[in-house]
């Protein structure tokens, strides 16, 4: 009998440690209070208790998808006398290193920058393991969208891009020219089993069939016929019917593609001055920031068919049990206001519309909702995440 009953305690023990107990909600429900978010966010923000209260606590640690985040420890530390200790880590790969951590009951880290919205409102958010904090300074610069249910940053896109160099002009005008022979092993696309921002990318895509059936229309003069690899696939998988206009488009541009992991080396192939027969693809907007006379030279193809590319948030939000909350919300609101400065380049447009209307007079650009993008559907995405990989997989 006492051996049972060892037994299931530990058993018990161990449920507890992994689900989580009454025990452990209380504590974050202390820690909720203390650092005065979520149901115990105050009306209004004190940013003298604030700043006073993250002096105390010294430095805030941050997981970010941008290594531009480096760029603003000096002036963070000089400005308020925080130390900001920073992790260049990828969207998915931090979600998941938070996750393990949470889990574990190991609380390191106090800001999450991440542009994988599709996890974070989906399982994140709802499992109470991040908290959103918009500072009241910035509010009325940004939409409700970019204000709830997480704090938008800036709105990042994966683009099309071509040689400027050797095309005064694009040298497509179509989505569906990426399926054309003569771009054959010249299309690099970065990986969407190796990055989830490509994933979410092509699946916007396939959300968008009606809009690639017309595309195909408008390029070809007939409708989609669909290949005998896209019928079978879709008749042997029904969670995968219908047949569409996108997943064909997907099963001929998977021909041609050629698959990078970095978007700096896909720009930078794509851009390079120096050949006569240049590659096109896609990457981050913001790399255009790559360009420099006489070495590299790209261009977005602005006015592509149905649309150029597939923008998305990159947000910020705070880590449950984060050791430094009050540091958390100073850089936070640093990164919202000046320092910015970091991500205040072509293709990286604020969330903040006096920003924004800066950035197009400085630039020179369309506004972010000029541009012939597509903005990504975190719930659309998360739903059909396994069978992407399915698809792409069968496709391929």
């Amino acid at each position: 009998m006492k051996i049972r009953t060892s037994i299931m305690s530990v058993l018990i023990a161990a449920v507890l440690v992994f689900f989580g107990s009454d025990t452990q909600a209380g504590k974050q429900e202390d820690w909720l209070k203390k650092a005065e978010l979520g149901p115990s966010a105050p009306s209004t923000q004190d940013w003298g208790a604030i700043e006073a209260a993250a002096k105390k606590e010294g430095k805030v640690v941050i997981y970010s998808v941008s290594s531009r985040i480096f760029k603003l420890q000096k002036k963070f530390k000089a400005k308020y006398g925080v130390e900001i200790v920073a992790f260049d880590i990828g969207s998915g790969t931090q979600i998941e290193k938070f996750r393990r951590e949470h889990r574990a009951r190991v609380y390191k880290v106090d800001v999450l920058f991440n542009n994988s919205t599709p996890l974070l409102l989906n399982e994140m958010l709802p499992q109470k393991r991040v908290w959103n904090f918009v500072p009241d300074s910035v509010a009325p610069y940004l939409d409700k969208v970019e204000r709830e249910p997480l704090l938008t940053q800036r709105w990042s896109s994966r683009v099309l891009f071509y040689n400027a160099a050797r095309n005064p002009t694009p040298p497509i005008d179509n989505l569906w020219d990426l399926t054309r022979k003569e771009w054959k092993g010249k299309l690099l696309i970065p990986n969407p089993l190796e990055g989830a921002v490509m994933a979410n990318v092509i699946m916007t895509i396939l959300q968008h069939s009606e809009e690639m059936a017309d595309a195909h229309k408008k390029e070809f003069g007939k409708p989609v016929e669909f290949s005998k690899k896209v019928l079978k696939l879709t008749k042997k998988n029904p969670s995968l019917a219908p047949p569409d206009a996108s997943k064909e488009w997907l099963y001929r541009v998977l021909r041609n593609a050629i698959f990078l992991k970095s978007t700096t080396k896909i720009f930078k192939n794509i851009a390079n001055v120096k050949q006569d027969k240049p590659p096109i693809g896609f990457s981050t907007f913001s790399k255009i920031r790559v360009n420099k006379a006489k070495v590299y030279s790209a261009n977005a193809a602005y006015d592509l068919n149905p649309a150029f590319g597939v923008a998305y948030p990159t947000v910020l939000t705070i880590a449950d049990r984060a050791p430094h909350p009050n540091a958390a919300k100073l850089l936070i609101r640093y990164m919202m206001e000046d320092g910015f400065k970091a991500w205040n380049v072509v293709g990286d447009y604020a969330a903040r519309s006096d920003m924004a209307k800066r950035q197009v007079k400085k630039f020179g650009i369309p506004s972010f909702d000029e541009l012939k993008l597509w903005k990504l559907d975190a719930q659309y995405v998360y739903d059909r995440r396994f069978s992407f990989v399915e698809l792409f997989v069968g496709l391929k």
